[in-house]
């Protein structure tokens, strides 16, 4: 394996961690407050996030683990969240990992693209979503500050014209004059900034 890959596989373990460690925060009182990808509930918004994670991880292994349908209609995850985060986390970077992902071609929403694309889409899927599953609770986070330069580079690949008229990214958010790095990133993912 490259460097270049070894480097996307580290920013994905980093994404899908980061992910992982929001859905484990998560109270059981806090499941049906309304999140901010509204009207989906936190419930269903983690749900959605970590099923895109199955999601983008079958584009590349062609395992359907996951519909579509049910990941993007945000259908709730009834079982205990925090086993399912765990399982995901261990299920999807195990896929990424799986010899010739990153180099070969693969049919996607935007068309075909290498996995060396793809993968973006995925480590900013896990970071957004994680961002959204913090926010909704009333608790922001914010990235590592020497993550925020790799993160930007993805956020760049992913949040283009293209991405945004297949649906797969939100219109760019108003960036607050005093934003913070991640938030900045949020926002160019279409993420709203609160205060």
């Amino acid at each position: 394996m490259d460097q270049e890959a070894a480097n996307q596989l580290a920013t994905l373990d980093f994404a899908v961690r980061a992910l992982r460690e929001q859905v484990l925060a998560l109270q059981e009182a806090q499941m049906d407050v309304v999140s901010n990808c509204e009207p989906w509930t936190v419930r269903r918004l983690a749900s959605h996030a970590l099923n895109n994670q199955l999601l983008w991880a079958g584009i590349v292994t062609g395992e359907e683990t996951v519909s579509p349908e049910e990941t993007m209609g945000a259908v709730p995850y009834d079982g205990d969240l925090a086993q399912f985060a765990d399982e995901v986390t261990d299920r999807s970077l195990a896929m990424w990992g799986t010899d010739g992902v990153l180099d070969s071609s693969h049919v996607t929403p935007l068309g075909e693209l290498p996995g060396s694309v793809v993968i973006n889409f995925a480590i900013v899927d896990a970071l957004c979503h994680a961002w959204d599953l913090a926010a909704s609770v009333g608790h922001p986070i914010e990235f590592e500050v020497e993550m925020i330069p790799t993160i930007s580079v993805v956020v760049a690949a992913t949040c283009t014209d293209a991405a945004r008229e297949h649906g797969l990214i939100k219109p760019v958010a108003p960036i607050p004059a005093d934003a913070t790095g991640t938030e900045r990133l949020m926002a160019a993912a279409g993420r709203s900034i609160s205060r």
